[in-house]
């Protein structure tokens, strides 16, 4: 059983590669400030932080500070931000809420101008102050944005595969 389990093991790691395999150099990244076209204020100032952890913790783009020393750059704004009501008690006051956030991103290879990445990418959460596991709101949009810049991630590191690959 061991031995069968080995190769799944191993298989499912190539499911989210690294990119350490390519230049160092080619892979440097300027992060730009996301825009925000909501009315959450600070939503932006948060993914930006979160995705630059992100980033940098898996070690596959190199993130500089100067922006002529990037070979990459990213591009973003938070196109929608929003709370609802998703479970209600007898009184109509709600039990359990949904965050949902979507974000439009864009990568652009600085020596070619080329458009690497295009897209728009959406998380959504619930979460209940009172019931079951209680989260504040606080704590759910911290796993919304966490889980939408592994998103963030994992869509630049296909793009810049992409690129070497031939797909788009």
């Amino acid at each position: 059983i061991v031995l069968f389990l080995l190769p799944v093991f191993s298989s499912s790691s190539c499911i989210y590669p690294d990119l350490k395999e390519y230049p160092e150099q080619e892979r440097t990244l300027y992060l730009f400030n996301f825009a925000n076209s909501t009315f959450d204020s600070d939503a932006q100032v948060e993914l930006n932080r979160i995705l630059r952890e992100e980033i940098h913790s898996k070690r596959d783009f190199i993130i500089v500070d100067d922006q002529d020393q990037a070979s990459l750059g990213l591009y973003g704004e938070v196109t929608l931000y929003r709370k609802e009501g998703r479970l209600y008690d007898n009184l109509r006051n709600p039990t359990r809420y949904e965050l949902i956030v979507g974000a439009r991103i864009r990568m652009r290879d600085r020596d070619s101008g080329r458009v690497l990445l295009s897209s728009e990418e959406s998380v959504s959460v619930q979460y209940s102050p009172r019931e079951g596991f209680p989260e504040t709101e606080m704590q759910a949009r911290q796993r919304l944005l966490r889980q939408l810049a592994r998103r963030i991630h994992r869509s630049m590191v296909a793009a810049y595969r992409g690129r070497y690959s031939g797909t788009e």
